[in-house]
């Protein structure tokens, strides 16, 4: 028979197994998140490994050095390399949540927890998505992991308190937002810190916690001093500025609005001055707004969060364990930074983690409830109705993702592959191309340099912008059309501008390549048959 320690571990053997074909059926990335891989992730990996100064200014170097340190040792792809280390991280944060909530609600209620979360909302679709959610969130889990009541994983408890560090240093250095991780590790040494009962002993525990901590992040601090003019360089704060001042924008939270954004923001201390008052006005409405969302934007299905709140609350009323805390304290200050920011349902995971811990807790107490009351011991019944109850909320959750990721790889820009196909049989080996479009897949695909579409508002301001810079390719697909509305005319290549020559049209989606430039001598205007090619 095998022993209920290993259950956790067999769980996360089948949960690779599931993810083994969608990952496989992932050949590259989406339009979506995975715009950052190409955009950031993967040139910084490049230039650490190059021995040069990564340039995404949003989050520090952790991911790509992972990616970089990882495709050296296995000689693969990078793109191959981050949807495979999302994979392994979703197993890994599930096998921590069990860990963490087994000890707060037994093995059982443990396990529930971890599969609950697997299944919630978007997680399988981020679990093969190269990009730093699941990265981030199992870095998190393990360094709480560590912290409260690990003695049976480290001998000595300095041990583990170094370990936390560090893990909390990796953890602020792949998003800056592991603030809260720092604070929550604090908050735990404080509460449950099972080797400084006195307050000498525990003070001396977080000043080696934050000593560890600062030895992994020191590096980052130094080169961002030299290259930045300080070690806590970063543009978050123009997130935070589309999220309390959205009409400067039109409301628009993308590379749009960033970058329109900072050419009148150039640190925090800017962006709060600007309007102080709206900044405390606003920011109650954005947690509200936040806290809903998280029951209600796709972070866990309805009915889990509904539970968990149902959980939390009779936690904080009836049982209040030192471990509990430790992750409610979490949660908690993790929404209070997170909404400085815009929703999006990934940069929640955290969240949406200890609601399917919570969850568990309301099921389980309903059933102990049942017990109390005899219901369990009078009808057979009574004993399956928890497991009944967590069945339907694990089958609804399972349901909403599945389609969730159906949906995501239905949604593959395959239209880029077939691009890239051109594009190489037209152009020698090696040849370095000035690739105009919405996103940076295509340029990146190529070994190319990708320019980001300017804001034109028309034809004219176009063709204006292009006689002012070199390019050589300009893409117009959906995702250039969907913010670009005023180029329209540009999806008909038939009546493509004279400045401009349609070379190559996808036969499915009907995006144009269009060389910069009047058609070669003997070429004539457009043909149809360039789109077969």
């Amino acid at each position: 028979m095998i022993s209920r320690r290993w259950v956790p571990l067999c769980l996360c053997l089948l949960h690779f197994g599931a993810l083994l074909l969608p990952a496989r059926s992932h050949p590259f990335g989406n339009y979506a998140t995975e715009t950052d891989f190409y955009h950031y992730y993967a040139p910084d990996a490049a230039r650490l490994m190059a021995g040069d100064f990564p340039e995404n200014p949003y989050q520090g170097p952790g991911y790509p050095a992972a990616l970089a340190l990882l495709a050296r040792i296995t000689g693969q792809d990078l793109f191959v390399v981050g949807k495979w280390l999302s994979v392994i991280c979703a197993v890994g944060a599930g096998l921590w949540l069990a860990v963490l909530f087994g000890r707060l609600l037994g093995w059982g209620g443990g396990i529930g927890a971890q599969l609950l979360f697997i299944v919630s909302g978007e997680v399988p679709q981020f679990s093969i998505n190269a990009a730093t959610d699941l990265f981030f969130l199992a870095i998190c889990l393990a360094a709480l992991v560590v912290l409260p009541g690990a003695g049976h994983l480290l001998r000595e408890g300095t041990a583990r308190v170094v370990l936390a560090g560090a893990l909390s240093g990796a953890a602020y250095l792949t998003r800056y937002n592991g603030l809260f991780l720092i604070l929550t590790c604090i908050a735990a040494l404080l509460w449950i810190d099972p080797i400084a009962p006195r307050r000498r002993r525990r003070l001396a525990s977080i000043a080696l916690y934050l000593a560890s901590c600062l030895l992994v992040a020191t590096p980052w601090f130094i080169a961002n001093t030299v290259h930045r003019g300080s070690p806590l360089y970063n543009t978050n704060y123009l997130n935070l500025a589309t999220q309390f001042y959205p009409e400067l924008v039109a409301g628009k939270t993308n590379q749009d609005g960033t970058r329109a954004l900072a050419e009148r923001f150039g640190s925090f201390r800017e962006v709060l001055a600007y309007d102080p008052g709206r900044v405390a006005q606003v920011y109650p409405g954005t947690l509200g707004q936040s806290l809903w969302y998280s029951l209600t934007g796709g972070l866990v299905h309805p009915l889990t969060g509904g539970l968990a709140w149902v959980g939390i609350a009779l936690f904080l009323w009836r049982r209040r364990e030192a471990q509990g805390m430790v992750l409610l304290c979490g949660a908690g200050l993790y929404l209070l930074l997170m909404a400085l920011n815009h929703w999006e349902t990934r940069y929640y995971f955290f969240v949406g983690a200890i609601y399917s811990g919570m969850a568990v807790l309301a099921i389980q107490a309903g059933g102990e409830w049942l017990a109390a009351r005899g219901v369990a011991g009078r009808w057979r019944a009574g004993r399956l109705l928890p497991l009944a109850v967590f069945g339907l909320v694990w089958v609804l959750s399972l349901a909403q993702s599945s389609t969730d990721l159906r949906k995501f790889l239905a949604a593959q820009p395959w239209e880029v592959e077939r691009a890239r196909a051109y594009l190489r049989g037209v152009h020698p080996a090696g040849t370095r191309l000035r690739i105009v479009s919405r996103k940076p897949h295509l340029p990146y695909l190529l070994d190319s340099e990708w320019v980001f579409f300017p804001p034109v508002k028309s034809l004219g301001e176009l063709e204006d912008w292009v006689a002012r810079n070199r390019i050589d390719y300009l893409v117009i697909g959906r995702r250039e059309l969907k913010e670009r509305r005023e180029l329209a005319p540009l999806a008909r290549p038939e009546q493509a501008p004279p400045w401009l020559s349609p070379a190559w049209i996808d036969p499915e989606t009907r995006l144009v390549l269009y060389r910069v430039g009047p058609p070669a001598a003997g070429a004539g205007r457009y043909s149809p048959a360039i789109s077969s090619r």
